[in-house]
Parts: C-alpha cells; structure tokens; sequence
C-alpha cells in the first residue's frame, strides 16, 4: 500500500504533522517482494537547526517538505516517501534510512528521489555540503553531508536504477565566513546510469523562499507533461522548471540541472490517470536587453525568438529587447534545412534541445 512514511508512519493530517516528526525509527517491513519498477523518496526540510545562530535559521523548509511530499504521494504516484524534517533530519538519521531500510527494500528497477530544502555550504568554492539538524558550526567537515558522500552512500544503499537528486539550499547569510550556498546541479557527481540533479537557482544565486518547491509540485503534479501522454521525463521537468522559476522571480533565480543527465528518464508515470487535457508551460514574462547568437555551422542562418521576426544570423548576430524563452534556429548543412529550438532564460542559462546533431546546440549570450 503505498503512501507517505514519517518514520515508518503513514501520512497523518496535517494537525499531526509536528508531533510525528519527532518520532524515532520504526523497524523496517522487510525486503519489497512485489513488482520491481517502484517509486522511492526521502523528502528532508531542515527549518530549525540545534546549533546554529539564531539569524541562519529559516521559516520555510519544514512546510515546503511536507507538501513535497504530500504532492509526490498524491499527485506523483509514488510508492514510498519517508519525510525527515528539523529534529528528524540529522545525518545519522538519513543514514539510516538508506542503510537499514532502503538497503532491503529497493530493487534495481526502482526509482529512488531525494529532495533537499534547507541550508547549504562550499556551492561558491567547490565542496558543497549539505547541512542536517545537527550540525555543529565549530565542527563543518565532519557534521555536514558533502554531496560527494552522498552520492556515493545512495548508490552503496539505494541501489535503484534511476536516481533523481533535487536541492534548495541556497539562502541569505553566513556561517564562520562561508556564505550559504549549497549545491548546483554540476556540483555532484554523475549518480549511476540514469540520473536527474538538480537545484533550484544557479551558481551565486540565493533562492526566494517556497517558489522552487511551488513550481516543482505543480510540474510533479502534471503541468511539466507537456505532451499529455501522463509520462514526466528529466526533460520535460527541467523545461518546465527552468521557465517557471525564473518566471516568478524576474528572472533571478534560475535552476541549474546537471549537464550531463537523462533526458529520458521517466520521473513520473501516471499513464493510468491521463485525462486527455494536455498541460501548459507557463512561458517567462521577463525581457531580456540583449541576446547574441553565435552558430557553430551551416548556411542561411535564421533566429526567431518570442514576439521577433526571423532574421538572418550568418554566423552570428544580436536580439535586442527580447522577451525571455524558446527561440528557433535554423541553418541548411549539406543542402538540407535543420532546426534546433533553444530557451533563452537569463544571463549564462539557456537550455538547448537539439532536433538533429547536424547542427548542434546553439549556445546563446545573454547580456
């Protein structure tokens, strides 16, 4: 029976949330002997931290956890969601629940999903930490979760094939002179063969409170299945999420997805559930002053962005006043005519969906 787990507990009204955090480790039901292909989750927000300065302590975490978590039961269809949450949330903790629990029940065809809100360190100088409940300032390098060692203790104890990794640890302040600033997508390692990581703004970028975990619930629940077909790949989601975010924050904060992940996986499937209503992208409303595009190959050039004529780009040239998201390429190789369609986000963010590799990913400067 599927269903949200705090600490072995099902889902529980939203009255008894706060006192079912605190409960302790209930003992495993033992190994999952049905059906391989489940969808696992460990959601952990991280609002009060025991030995932290009063001013590093943060509103939201606890609350958007508990909804990612209710939304990923709920509207994502999966099977299994343990949510740790402030006292809960301590490395030992986490640990536990990947080593003597999960260890037992996932099998290879599994999904396993692991959401992060929280505080972060080393995102702006290369050993982003995660921080948990415990955490002790005067002890960062042996009471936080580097996420080299995560990745490495998800794949020894969860040992699914498809790993999704999601993080929004990127907030206001410092701690014993390192800015809060956790992980980007880049910043982890590759998480086996099929994997999805990311966070929710880019490198140096601090995060709205609650907007990334709005966006990712609303595209977890449907709005990121473009196509309708009740199938949410990495695609999709990172298409979905790299549009809305920035949408809603004026284009200051920009998820950053791993560059090297699956756009094929399959993050959600409620193909049993598809209504027959196709979703909608809600696009950005943000305008951006200058846009070059530099392409790396072909003949009679041309680039189309939202609101713009096409215009010939041979090989390159300027967008001026354009407004934020998809814009078409196109170019003839070899006497055939190819098309790629890149978003235009931000400065340093674009997303590129090449249609043939004939012309390759147009990587546009925004400025």
């Amino acid at each position: 029976m599927s269903g949200v787990t705090l600490w072995g507990m099902r889902w529980l009204p939203r009255s008894l949330l706060a006192a079912s955090l605190l409960l302790p480790l209930s003992a495993s039901a033992g190994p999952d002997t049905g059906v391989p292909g489940r969808r696992i989750a460990i959601v952990v927000g991280v609002s009060a931290y025991d030995k932290l300065p009063p001013e590093l302590q943060l509103d939201s975490p606890r609350t958007e956890a508990a909804r990612v978590a209710a939304a990923l039961e709920q509207s994502a269809g999966f099977d299994e969601v343990r949510l740790l949450t402030d006292a809960s949330a301590t490395s030992g903790n986490l640990q536990a629940v990947m080593q003597e629990e999960l260890s037992k029940s996932v099998v290879w065809k599994d999904l396993f999903l692991f959401y992060f809100v929280g505080q972060g360190v080393g995102g702006d100088y290369g050993d982003p930490r995660l921080l948990l409940y415990d955490t002790d300032p005067e002890a960062l390098e042996t009471t936080t979760f580097a996420v080299k060692d995560l990745a490495a203790q998800m794949q020894k104890w969860v040992p699914a094939s498809r790993y999704v990794v999601v993080t929004d640890a990127a907030h206001e302040g410092s701690l014993n002179g390192l800015v809060m600033l956790g992980p980007t997508g880049n910043d982890w390692p590759v998480i086996g063969q099929q994997s999805f990581i990311i966070s929710s703004a880019g490198p140096r970028q601090t995060a709205q409170a609650g907007v990334f975990s709005k966006a990712f619930i609303e595209g977890m629940a449907g709005q990121a299945d473009t196509n309708g077909d009740g199938v949410i790949t990495g695609s999709e989601l990172n298409t979905f999420l790299i549009l809305a975010v920035p949408n809603a924050t004026g284009g200051r904060q920009l998820p950053t997805v791993q560059s090297k992940y699956e756009p094929g996986i399959e993050i959600v499937d409620q193909r049993k559930k598809v209504a027959g209503t196709e979703a909608v992208v809600a696009l950005p409303t943000h305008r951006l002053d200058k846009v070059k595009f530099a392409l790396p190959s072909g003949t009679s050039q041309r680039v189309q962005c939202r609101e713009t004529e096409a215009r010939a780009c041979d090989p390159s040239c300027y967008l001026f006043d354009v407004l934020a998201g998809p814009c078409t390429v196109w170019a003839t190789v070899g006497g055939k005519e190819y098309t790629t369609t890149v978003d235009a986000l931000s400065r340093g963010l674009y997303r590129c969906d090449v249609t043939d590799d004939k012309l390759g990913c147009v990587s546009p400067t925004v400025q």
